[in-house]
């Protein structure tokens, strides 16, 4: 967070190749993209590894789509577990067959009996069509609604739903697929037009993945999500943002350790200080109701060294809990941001410290932040979501100089999130944002390394004529493009938009909430998007 980590020519040599990075992700886009409706859904899905392309890089957009591909695009978005053993299935489905997971959902779920024949036959690879999508869409969304309401839908709701809608071609929808089909245009998930429903026309792959999509969009926009912001470096410009927060961090300290067998906590030098007048940042957090936990900074090649030291640990805990118990500060819990631990062989002796500083913590909270693990093996994510109370996911910083990959790419951040809760409870996990830009300059025909330029002057520079700003798919990223003296620049952007899109993302995992690092970097226009957030939360408390 604090001191960037390159990551140039360490343990992976990120060069395209004919079809994605070395990630196991996709970070290309798609040959055949289409500037459309369906643009934002098709690689919003494909960062979440919901939907696929083809190995040749296509998306074939405007290909039909099967049952059983559908069936599987189903299931995913709705988060239900497929298992290892597969159930009963369709006398026409394998249980070899790489659908059968999620076909056996679907069926264990009911939502498929009215496409099975009167054999018991499911037909996966017959082309899907509109009533059939929105039949199986209608299931999923009433099966998260109370029997109450499912009944009175089934029974007599959804007929005054088809006598508003009125669609010209309403008897030709499927019968028993009706009160399904009307409940996914109630919810705004597929509606008809001028001249009807359409009902067996062929769903074509994008048109399914708006569909797919919109009913994902549905359901975040309904999910809780809180923040915390790391009041730190210059944040002073934020301290009437804090009551948007639900826990604000104090970047105040750090490991100081130099001498064997010894170390202390410093909150007197470098910008990891208590500032003056910290009495009002703590006073807006109280009145603000926000937890306030100290960030304890650690990095550099003794951190190891310090990690196997037991009395310079012991010494440190000690330092520690007398700033945690002056009544001056009145922290109601701590923060660990050690970084650069690299080697696995550091993962056992972190996690027995953060062990010894949870046992005497009492009644205070213990956040422990974690960068990813590509790059970083010295942390032990179950071991450390067990301890914690609060596991903080630093999802960025994967920057690569040669390849021009910008710091936080959407499928890199959902990677690394689907990474953290193999082993981490999603009720303990928070996806880290930085806010931060990533600069090219090309001179002469070089390019010169990634710069990180000020968020100030990155606002500064937007608004100026001569430059080019679209978003970048699939990075969800802003892209920059401008030409002056220096030569001609490349600049991806964490604005407001891709901020938008990753707290989207960790609403879909359900996760505990977003952290920003670091508060005095976002923008107004960021802080109004965590506003609106926190007024959602608030109306959904009431």
């Amino acid at each position: 967070m604090l001191k960037k980590v390159s990551l140039l020519g360490f343990m992976l040599v990120m060069l395209f190749s004919q079809s994605a990075f070395a990630y196991n992700v996709g970070l290309l886009p798609f040959k055949d993209e289409e500037n459309d409706y369906s643009r934002e859904p098709i690689y919003t899905l494909s960062a979440l590894g919901i939907i696929n392309g083809y190995d040749d890089r296509t998306y074939r957009p405007n290909a039909d789509l099967s049952r059983e591909a559908f069936i599987k695009l189903l299931v995913m978005a709705s988060q239900l577990e497929t298992g290892a053993a597969v159930g009963p299935t369709p006398a026409d489905v394998a249980k070899t067959s790489w659908s059968a997971p999620f076909i056996a959902v679907a069926l264990e779920h009911k939502w498929i009996d009215s496409l099975l024949d009167k054999k018991k036959m499911f037909h996966p690879l017959q082309t899907i069509t509109r009533q059939e999508v929105a039949m199986l869409v209608g299931k999923a969304l009433l099966e998260s609604e109370s029997a109450e309401t499912r009944q009175q839908w089934l029974k007599t709701d959804w007929k005054q739903e088809r006598d508003r809608r009125a669609f010209k071609d309403q008897v030709a929808i499927n019968a028993a697929m009706q009160p399904y089909v009307y409940y996914a245009a109630k919810r705004g998930i597929m509606e008809g037009d001028a001249t009807g429903f359409k009902p067996k026309e062929p769903l074509i792959r994008k048109q399914a993945a708006a569909v797919v999509y919109r009913l994902i969009d549905k359901r975040v926009a309904g999910q809780k999500i809180d923040f915390t912001g790391y009041y730190a470096i210059q944040s002073y410009s934020a301290i009437h943002q804090i009551d948007k927060l639900s826990n604000v961090i104090m970047g105040w300290s750090h490991l100081d350790y130099s001498v064997a067998g010894t170390a202390q906590l410093n909150t007197s030098t470098t910008v990891n200080r208590i500032p003056d007048g910290y009495e009002e940042v703590m006073a807006v957090a109280d009145a603000s109701q926000a937890t306030k936990e100290l960030m304890v900074f650690g990095n550099g090649a003794t951190l190891k060294d310090f990690l196997k030291d037991q009395p310079a640990q012991t010494a440190f805990i000690s330092s520690l809990h007398a700033t945690l118990n002056n009544p001056a500060y009145s922290f109601t819990g701590v923060n660990i941001d050690f970084e650069g631990l690299k080697e696995a062989d550091n993962a056992a002796n972190y996690v027995q410290f953060l062990k010894s500083l949870k046992d005497q913590l009492g009644s205070r909270t213990l956040s422990v932040a974690v960068q990813p693990t590509y790059y970083y093996k010295g942390y032990d994510l179950e071991a450390i979501g067990k301890l914690a109370d609060t596991v903080i996911l630093m999802a960025y910083d994967f920057t690569h100089s040669e390849s021009k990959l910008p710091s936080a790419p959407l499928p890199l951040v959902n990677d690394t999130v689907l990474t953290a809760l193999k082993v981490i409870p999603k009720e303990k996990l928070v996806l880290g944002l930085s806010k931060q830009a990533n600069q090219w300059i090309t001179a002469s025909g070089v390019t010169g390394p990634a710069l990180s330029p000020s968020i100030a002057d990155v606002e500064k520079r937007l608004a100026m004529p001569g430059v080019v700003t679209k978003p970048e798919m699939p990075y969800f990223l802003s892209r920059t493009t401008f030409v002056d003296e220096r030569g001609s620049h490349e600049l991806y952007y964490e604005d407001t938009q891709s901020i938008a899109k990753k707290i989207w993302l960790a609403k879909f995992y359900g996760l505990k909430g977003v952290s920003l690092w670091h508060m005095g970097n976002y923008t107004a226009e960021d802080w109004e998007l965590v506003g609106e957030q926190t007024a959602k939360l608030q109306q959904l408390a009431n």
